[in-house]
């Protein structure tokens, strides 16, 4: 549902946890589910755990907005998450953070599909509306569940993939593989470029995204763990597709 007033556009769509209400305006964004609200506006994230009772309760935290901001949805799972740049001056310490999400509601749900339409929706003017500050990323995904989400930002001629670390409140740089097959992988504290060029070379291993020549020889791994095996399988076939020859994003 979406509406317009004097105050900006209004919209709706049920979730999980009860309704989702956006509200975008000149000023900025507002999220609101629940006992929770996000505001976006300037360069300042202001996010808002609501006290049951007493308002004056509340426990507000602002985040300064130094990087890009985007909207990404899950994969299967069409969660909608709200992920912002930290630190990203500092090569030692940038990377994404996820600082507010959503769960669809269950298509098993009698209104299961049009309660998703709606987020679908939703989410396309949120994302719309916060474009400009996503920088060159056109499309973003996730990946899991809960904080163990992946991040999988579309730049057009690269994905960047960004995984949490063991005790980390970000997900940090973990693979950037480009459509002419060029991957970058982290190795320790340094970076290493192998080259790709079938969807066959990209397989998983464990924990592991495997890269290998073909001939079967290991080129890289990357550790992405946290995630289930198969969402583990789902980065690695899009990565697949993205650096095979002619390759078909889904």
């Amino acid at each position: 549902m979406a509406y317009r007033d004097d105050a900006g556009e209004r919209l709706e769509a049920p979730t999980a946890e009860g309704p989702l209400r956006a509200e975008l305006s000149a000023r900025g964004v507002k999220l609101a589910l629940g006992s929770r609200t996000l505001i976006i506006a300037d360069r300042i994230a202001t996010l808002i755990e609501h006290h049951r009772k007493h308002a004056s309760k509340d426990k507000r935290q602002s985040i300064e907005l130094p990087g890009i901001v985007v909207v990404a949805r899950d994969v299967p799972h069409e969660d909608l998450g709200i992920w912002i740049e930290i630190d990203p001056g500092d090569p030692a310490r940038c990377g994404m953070r996820r600082i507010f999400g959503v769960e669809p509601s269950s298509l098993l749900e009698p209104d299961g599909l049009v309660a998703l339409a709606a987020l679908d929706r939703l989410a396309q003017r949120v994302r719309t509306e916060l474009a400009p500050r996503a920088g060159d990323i056109r499309k973003a995904i996730e990946i899991g569940r809960g904080l163990d989400k992946v991040l999988v930002a579309d730049h057009g001629d690269r994905y960047v993939v960004y995984a949490r670390r063991l005790f980390r409140d970000r997900a940090r740089f973990a693979m950037a593989i480009h459509t002419d097959g060029r991957v970058v992988v982290t190795e320790g504290k340094t970076t290493k470029e192998i080259t790709v060029r079938s969807q066959h070379g990209v397989t998983v291993w464990g924990d592991y995204v495997r890269f290998a020549d073909p001939h079967g020889t290991d080129l890289a791994k990357v550790a992405i763990p946290w995630i289930a095996p198969e969402d583990r399988r789902e980065l690695a076939r899009r990565i697949g597709q993205l650096v095979d020859r002619n390759p078909a994003i889904g």
